[in-house]
């Protein structure tokens, strides 16, 4: 095995769930009563308008819930799983990219959501995935923070600006 076929990809753990929802309020005040989860930030304009970010206590988002499409069928309430790079700098993320873009992974997009940057892509059945790289620490509530002050930012980041 050569050294470009061992995957420089090395994920910690699964970060965040983010799930189209029906109601992200309702769902918002079920997570919190059921979960005890706390609602981090509410979604401004742009892509994720609507949106409820809520977290178990530490990190700035473990489930985000979205508007969903009201016709939509059974199964399209996942919108992706994010990937905590075990790596966490800007150098690991733009390995990943190279990475995929050898493999022919399919990248939908990379954002720059002020607590992280991550870069967007599908599997093989079209499920979205993310990794990303934390900016933010997570340990002294500072990325909650921030995420409720950016209201969800989602900028567009091109990739020869990784």
């Amino acid at each position: 095995m050569s050294q470009t076929d061992i995957s420089p990809i090395r994920v910690d753990r699964i970060a965040h769930i983010v799930l189209f929802v029906k109601d992200p309020e309702a769902s918002a005040k079920w997570y919190s009563d059921v979960l005890n989860m706390k609602i981090v930030a509410r979604a401004g304009d742009g892509p994720y308008k609507g949106g409820v970010f809520l977290s178990f206590g530490v990190s700035d988002h473990d489930i985000a819930l979205f508007p969903g499409e009201p016709d939509a069928s059974r199964g399209k309430e996942f919108e992706h799983i994010g990937l905590m790079m075990a790596g966490t700098n800007m150098d690991d993320l733009r390995r990943n990219y190279a990475f995929f873009q050898e493999r022919g992974v399919e990248i939908a997009e990379i954002l720059d959501h002020g607590v992280s940057i991550g870069i967007y892509f599908y599997d093989p059945d079209g499920h979205m995935l993310e990794v990303f790289c934390q900016r933010i620490g997570t340990d002294d509530g500072a990325s909650q923070a921030e995420l409720n002050r950016n209201e969800g930012q989602a900028n567009p980041v091109s990739p020869e600006r990784l």
